[in-house]
Order: C-alpha cells, then sequence, then structure tokens
C-alpha cells in the first residue's frame, strides 16, 4: 500500500518543518505549503489524503481555504489548526464547511499523528 499523503498549510515554517518530519518517521508522505495558493495548489497536484492547516494565514483565513478545498474534494481529511481559542461559532463554521477535526496550538505531534490514523481509518482509506 502506498504512504498516505499529508498537505501541511502553515506560514510558521518551523512548525510546518517539524510535523513534516515527524510524520515522515510515522510513514506518511509529506508535502508543505507557506501559503493559502500555494496550499490549493499542492492539494489539486499531489491529491493528498490528509490535509493540515492553520487557520490564520497571511494572505487567507482558513475558513476560506477550507471551502476552496472542499469544492475541489470531499475526499481528504481536513485538520485545521488554531494559536488561539475559538468560539463555538467559529469552530461550527469551520465544521459546516468541511472540517473534519481543529487542533488548539500548541499540541502532541505524536497525538496529532494517532488521530490522522484514526480519521483515516473511520473514512477506509
Amino acid at each position: 500500500m502506498a504512504a498516505q499523503k499529508i498537505l501541511i498549510i502553515d506560514d510558521d515554517t518551523h512548525l510546518r518543518e517539524s510535523l513534516a518530519e515527524v510524520l515522515d518517521l510515522e510513514g506518511f508522505t509529506c508535502f508543505e505549503a507557506g501559503n493559502a495558493k500555494s496550499g490549493i495548489d499542492s492539494a489539486k497536484k499531489n491529491i493528498p489524503d490528509v490535509v493540515i492547516m492553520d487557520i490564520q494565514l497571511p494572505d487567507s483565513s482558513g475558513f476560506q481555504i477550507c471551502q476552496e478545498l472542499r469544492r475541489f474534494s470531499k475526499e481528504f481529511i481536513l485538520i485545521m489548526m488554531t494559536g488561539r481559542f475559538l468560539s463555538a461559532e467559529e469552530k461550527t463554521q469551520g465544521f459546516s464547511l468541511g472540517a473534519d477535526e481543529y487542533l488548539t496550538k500548541p499540541f502532541d505531534i505524536q497525538e496529532l499523528s494517532i488521530r490522522i490514523r484514526q480519521l483515516l481509518t473511520r473514512k477506509g482509506k
């Protein structure tokens, strides 16, 4: 079975590279994007199984990216990351736009890996 592909969209280079490094070691194939435009382009080109993205990017909000990605595909798992507390309304908005999961930074990368595997199993991937 081919390695499952994960796209990480975050303008924090250190976090993005650290996540990719650990998830690569966990057996995933990772792609990285530092902004919304390159993230959307990468998703369309690489067709990831999972997209992990920051809600606040310099060129777009995570909600807009979520909407754009869901227009393209309903198949991948979409995990939104945030560095701040989200209101119930914001979380509801994200879920209604197609987010599968939320993570609040900082988070444990091993826990993220387990969550990804659980979500992939539920989706039958």
